[in-house]
């Protein structure tokens, strides 16, 4: 990540610590960045201040330093506070719901205020926002997918597959059920058609 994309995960405040590749001693607190303008990952390139400290004895090193390299990859490394700081571990999972999104739904999450983080690597939204929660809650977000068995019925026999409450996968071309409809599953499997290995929806 570069350090606009690690300002958007701290919850768009500053006050998080980093560190540059080719530093040896040195470490970094970022206490401001401009207006994000722009779209990600760079934002407009906004001004980013820092102060710099001696990492082993917390000594300033100094106390405006302009990081003009801000939106670049693989120079800046997010680290957690230097114990001198007397600051707690930053924790990117507190505050926030991760969602188990469904195959082929990120884009709707999106739109509904989903949003992803590199450092969990998962769709999250905040838990303090009761609405966004419940259309999480409605959409099935907040819980794993049922696994769900494939089975190819073939194009002529996509109306059989349909009636039994069958879900179509254009990917796959194949038509799935959730594991706990066995009666359908059943039928499927009376009518010859080929069961493919379980899988789920969020994959």
């Amino acid at each position: 990540m570069n350090i606009y994309q690690m300002y958007v995960e701290h919850w768009r405040q500053p006050g998080f610590w980093v560190r540059r590749t080719t530093w040896g001693n040195t470490i970094a607190k970022i206490i401001s960045v401009g207006e994000l303008s722009g779209r990600a990952p760079y934002y407009g390139n906004p001004e980013v201040i820092a102060i710099v400290y001696d990492i082993n004895t917390g000594e300033v090193k100094d106390e405006h330093f302009i990081i003009d390299t801000a939106g670049t990859y693989k120079t800046w490394r997010w680290v957690q506070p230097p114990e001198w700081s007397g600051e707690t571990d930053f924790d990117p999972s507190n505050g926030r719901v991760l969602l188990y999104i469904p195959f082929g739904e990120n884009k709707r999450a999106s739109s509904m205020g989903a949003r992803w983080s590199e450092l969990l690597q998962a769709w999250w939204i905040p838990e303090a926002d009761e609405k966004l929660l419940a259309k999480a809650a409605e959409r099935g977000y907040l819980s794993l997918p049922e696994a769900r068995i494939h089975f190819d019925v073939g194009f002529e026999n996509k109306n059989v597959a349909k009636e039994a409450g069958g879900i179509f996968h254009s990917d796959t071309k194949t038509w799935s059920f959730g594991e706990s409809d066995t009666k359908a599953i059943e039928k499927m499997k009376a009518k010859g058609f080929i069961e493919r290995d379980s899988q789920n929806n969020s994959e």
